[in-house]
């Protein structure tokens, strides 16, 4: 059986019918608040669960930032290249999506522990030496720098850079008394 009725007319949009849907934002003060309990409690959760592997993590990065570094670095652009190459196949496709949430997670975990070693790094300098508040310095300082349009990214990047800088000076000198 073969139909032949048709449609006439035009598809219009009836405003009317569609209602006030508005639009909703969250304000930004909640939003960053919400990342800072979000990573607080990340923190304090991978502090309680791997302590000893905290604590190395915390001392490898200030004794070894350029090497800790590019072992980071190396994930950061090696990973979503690597899930790539697996999503090419068909069986791969599973794979990737859940390596594509383990890397998200994997780079969450990567940024708290990268402020907390910040934080520990300097409380050592001033002398101390308490993971908890070392947690608290890392990732309220790094929020913080957040808050502050343009200059905040800046100042962070300084603050990795002099760090570098620092370190390359004391290898320097610690090279010029050795030999």
């Amino acid at each position: 059986m073969v139909t032949t009725e048709t449609v006439a007319g035009g598809v219009v949009e009836d405003p009317n019918l569609r209602g006030d849907v508005g639009t909703f934002t969250l304000p930004s003060w909640l939003t960053w608040g919400y990342s800072l309990f979000a990573n607080l409690l990340l923190g304090a959760i991978l502090l309680v669960v791997f302590p000893a592997f905290s604590a190395r993590l915390a001392g490898r990065v200030s004794d070894e930032p350029a090497k800790t570094g590019g072992v980071g670095l190396l994930a950061l652009v090696g990973g979503p290249i690597l899930l790539a190459l697996v999503a090419i196949t068909i069986i791969g496709i599973p794979l990737a999506i859940f390596g594509a949430i383990a890397f998200g997670l994997a780079i969450w975990v990567g940024v708290v522990y990268g402020q907390y070693a910040v934080g520990a790094w300097v409380l050592r300098r001033a002398g101390r030496d308490d993971r908890w508040l070392a947690l608290v310095v890392g990732l309220v300082g790094f929020a913080i720098l957040d808050l502050i349009p343009v200059l905040g990214g800046r100042v962070k990047f300084d603050v990795n850079c002099g760090r570098r800088r620092w370190l390359r000076a004391n290898f320097e000198l610690s090279l010029a008394r050795h030999c």
